[in-house]
């Protein structure tokens, strides 16, 4: 039987997942640089932390659901939830201008060349 896998293991095997789609969508290998890396460690333990604050929520609400209790632990659940999101649209943001700088690269080569041919054409 295989391991289950945790919230932030998941997360961390889907924002490397996209990292390889980008490094092939650029035709080169990437890889997170320190501060992406750091995010993602910031991210992937939220994820783990909030996992486990649900369970902590999911075993008050069966027990002696002490709405105080409830409310600390739905209102913690809610800043990490935030606080992965914004780290992985920060980062997944990256990867997008990553691939937006080659992209319009090539779009001024391409540019470029047809001028060129266009020229020739006329001369």
């Amino acid at each position: 039987m295989t391991p289950k896998l945790t919230a932030g293991s998941r997360l961390r095997r889907d924002m490397d997942a996209a990292l390889e789609r980008a490094g092939k969508a650029l035709g080169r290998p990437v890889a997170w640089d320190e501060s992406e890396r750091i995010a993602l460690d910031r991210a992937v333990q939220g994820a783990d932390r909030a996992d486990e604050l649900r369970e902590q929520y999911r075993l008050e609400l069966a027990g002696q659901a002490r709405s105080t209790a409830l409310a600390r632990l739905s209102a913690e659940v809610r800043a990490l939830d935030r606080l992965v999101i914004e780290i992985t649209r920060r980062v997944s943001a990256d990867l997008q201008k990553m691939q937006t700088r080659v992209d319009t690269r090539k779009q001024r080569a391409s540019n470029y060349r047809w001028a060129r041919q266009r020229n020739a054409e006329e001369a």
